[in-house]
């Protein structure tokens, strides 16, 4: 077998791998939809436990999809006090109760539910929804 051979059975392996990662996740949030709010601790979940709507956003100060997203919802958050930017380097037990097993993600809550799960880039109909 060649070097060429053994490097594109290596990429293709890796390419697999991610993309069936990607799936998984995405199968694992979607099946959260429609379930009630787990417990989910400290104030954050003090407060989800009282909100009719929420928006949980969960980002990492190292993470290169978060940047460009992250200053927008912050600002939401100021506005809205229904929108929560959870930093997963200081609240991983809050990202642990909410299943969250990636950044950028962001959970939306309705009356105690969890009404959709977004891993990844947030649409812009999401925000817009919080900003008013």
């Amino acid at each position: 077998m060649s070097i060429t051979s053994v490097v594109g059975i290596a990429v293709a392996s890796l390419l697999a791998l991610f993309f069936g990662l990607n799936l998984w996740l995405r199968l694992r949030s979607k099946a959260m939809e429609g379930k009630p709010l787990p417990a989910v601790p400290g104030s954050i979940g003090r407060q989800l436990a009282h909100a009719n709507r929420a928006l949980v956003y969960f980002m990492s100060p190292g993470c290169a999809a978060c940047r460009p997203l992250t200053p927008k919802v912050k600002e939401l958050s100021r506005k809205n006090s229904n929108v929560f930017v959870v930093d997963v380097t200081h609240h991983l037990e809050v990202a642990r109760a909410l299943h969250v097993m990636a950044t950028p993600s962001t959970v939306e809550v309705d009356h105690g539910h969890i009404v959709k799960v977004h891993v990844g880039a947030l649409p812009p109909d999401v925000l817009a929804r919080f900003a008013g």
